[in-house]
Parts: C-alpha cells; structure tokens; sequence
C-alpha cells in the first residue's frame, strides 16, 4: 500500500512538474504574441502617412504611395533626370528615406528603453519590382538589356532598382540602413521580384494588361524578430 501511494505521489509530481512547465511555455507565448501585436501596431502608427506609403492588407506589406515610373531598361538614382520618368519623384523618394529613418530610429530607442523588446530586431526589406513589358511594342529590345532571358533580366532590373534606392539614400545623406547604427535593430534585405510576385496589377486579368507599368513600384517590409521575451 506504502508502495502504491508512494509511486502515486510520484506521478502526481511529475504530472504537476510537466503542467507548471506547459503553463511557463504558454505565458511566455502570449508574452510573446503580446509583443508583436504591440509592434505592428506601433509600425501601423509609425508609417500612417499615406502621402508616403500604402498598406495592403491582404498582403500585410507596405508600398510606397506614389508610383515611381522608371524609364525602360533604367536603374540609376545618382541621375534621376536620366533614369525616372518624372526627375521630380527623386524629392518624393527623399522623403520616404527621411521617414523610415525617424521610424527605425524610433524602433531603436524603444529596443534600449523598453525590456520587452530587448531582445526583438526587424528585417527591412526593400523590394524593387519590374514591369513585364515584353508584348508591349514600344519596350525597348530584348538585346539592349542582357545576355540573359528577358525573365531573368527583370529579376536584375528590379534589384538593381532596389539597390539604387538604397544607395540614393546613403549617398544623400538621407540614410543607411546598412550602417552599424542599425545593425541591433534591422537586418538590410534589398530584393527584386522581377515581374512575378503577389499583388500585381491585373494579375489575372487581360492578357494585355494596360496598368502593367504600375507593377514598376517598390514594396517596403519591417518585419519583427522575436527572440527570448522577458517575463513579468
């Protein structure tokens, strides 16, 4: 009976162990899910100014509000004249970089000033995207791009498109999201999704699509990383 009582009592133990375990693991999720929801919201507050960015809801991503037209086979922001449709844009793509530096410096002090997000970082992707111009008769020639597939160049293209924007920003004095600064709070991704992608302009639409050149656009993602979240 001792016996009995004593393995019951031993099991019980081990039970109640395995419970308190379980319950630590569920409060330090919702600590956890808690945060983020506290920081998107915060980046929802932080990027409200829809003269600069859009959210897309369905895609949970921002883009920029204004559709900056590149001129075709064009890339380089050190000559906005040369490369954008509309040279004025460049002041518009100033002001983007000027706000995501106020909001990633905004992120930084809350990392250092708030416990909970000690530990949490963000990527910040910058994704050029590239118009499939290839049944327009007004593209410029496959063999003024590259020697690649015309798919393939659209993929450079719209990096490269990326890549400039970072670099417009950097070599203004705007911002570099690259600098060491940053480097605990952002993770840098720049990338180009060519003409694929979600969220295109009719993207299941007519075979000649008359708002293809709205897919030349750049999207914009602060994404948090949560990593241990410290309990109350």
């Amino acid at each position: 009976m001792l016996v009995l009582f004593v393995l019951s009592y031993k099991l019980f133990q081990d039970e109640s162990e395995r419970l308190k375990e379980a319950n630590k693991q569920l409060n330090a999720r919702l600590e956890q899910l808690d945060v983020i929801q506290r920081i998107e919201n915060s980046l929802r507050t932080m990027m409200s100014d829809k003269t600069l960015f859009q959210y897309e809801p369905k895609f949970r991503r921002y883009t920029l509000a204004r559709d900056v037209a590149f001129v075709g086979g064009k890339w380089d922001l050190s000559s906005p004249e040369k490369a954008l449709q509309h040279p004025e844009d460049a002041k518009y793509l100033a002001a983007t970089g000027e706000k995501l530096r106020i909001i990633v410096d905004s992120l930084l002090i809350l990392k250092k000033s708030t416990p909970k997000l000690r530990d949490v970082s963000y990527v910040l992707a910058i994704v050029g995207s590239a118009s499939n111009l290839y049944k327009d008769p007004y593209h410029p020639k496959y063999d003024t791009y590259a020697y690649t597939s015309y798919e393939n160049w659209n993929y450079i293209l719209s990096y490269q498109r990326a890549k400039s924007l970072y670099d417009f920003w950097k070599n203004n004095n705007i911002v570099d999201f690259d600098s060491k600064k940053y480097h605990d709070v952002v993770e840098l991704i720049l990338a180009g999704n060519g003409f694929g992608g979600v969220g295109r302009y009719n993207e299941n639409g007519a075979e000649y699509n008359t708002e293809e050149w709205k897919n030349q656009r750049f999207l914009i993602q602060i994404i948090p990383k949560v990593g241990r979240v410290v309990l109350k």
